[in-house]
């Protein structure tokens, strides 16, 4: 058992007790094991109140995912008893990732962000630096890609993801006859995975704006690299996918990076 694990706690909380509050920074997270949480957002409209969650449910971990500020507050609705995640527990967790894992958790953790508006620092690097644990080899094939180029239109299965390096590529949707463009995406922004997470048809097609370089992220490679995850990541990732997906077929704006 490693030294994170051992730490881990078993924590009563009283009904009202307030566990996360919105715009704190975070250290811990929390695993329910019994009784009901509500995930509380302000807004400049007013308090509204995202979810009830039960047993078996994690809150907080997004902070400790991004280094980000708490997005929302989490009340304890009933008597609650909850095993405490500590960000030791998490870094600890995150750094038996591959480099690829650990970037695409964070990526997704920004759409759940922007899915709620909430303020965040854009990536503005490329994974240039992403390394197969095992042998220090790029993992990834980095492609060259002309103005105009379609990566692959709406409808389409889902056989690779791209990760943009320079250039630009824009996001767009068919709605009735007309073509929609819903994002453009820059350098370190990732396009493509949600298709290959759900082994599913394109939700909108990429197009390049200008002479684009991406790394190409096959889906055997991307699957591997999913599974090479530990479980409680393996999990986040799943609910994370689950939540996007069903906000983009909600929806026309730019929910997260589609495809």
């Amino acid at each position: 058992m490693t030294k994170a694990a051992r730490e881990m706690r078993l924590l009563e909380f009283p009904e009202g007790y307030e566990l996360i509050r919105q715009g704190d920074l975070g250290d811990q997270a929390w695993l329910v094991e019994n009784g009901k949480l509500e995930v509380v957002q302000t807004t400049p409209e007013g308090v509204r109140s995202l979810a009830i969650i039960g047993r078996g449910a994690i809150v907080g971990e997004m902070a400790l995912i991004d280094h980000g500020l708490r997005s929302a507050s989490v009340f304890a609705r009933t008597d609650v008893s909850c095993i405490e995640l500590s960000r030791a527990m998490f870094e600890q967790l995150i750094r038996q990732c591959q480099p690829l894992a650990s970037y695409l958790l964070e990526s997704l953790v920004a759409a759940i962000r922007r899915v709620y508006g909430l303020p965040q620092d854009e990536r503005t690097f490329g994974s240039s630096e992403i390394r197969s644990m095992r042998n220090n080899e790029k993992i990834l094939d980095r492609r060259v890609y002309c103005e105009g180029y379609r990566f692959f239109s709406q409808g389409d299965p889902g056989v690779s993801a791209y990760l943009v390096q320079t250039g630009r590529v824009a996001i767009r949707r068919t709605v009735g006859t007309h073509e929609e463009e819903l994002a453009q995406l820059g350098p370190g922004r990732i396009f493509g995975e949600l298709a290959l997470l759900q082994s599913a048809p394109r939700l909108a097609s990429a197009v390049a704006l200008d002479r684009t370089v991406c790394e190409v992220i096959r889906k055997d490679q991307f699957d591997k690299v999913i599974a090479s995850m530990p479980p409680i990541l393996r999990a986040l990732t799943k609910i994370y996918m689950t939540q996007l997906s069903t906000a983009a077929k909600k929806t026309v704006e730019p929910l997260s990076d589609p495809g």
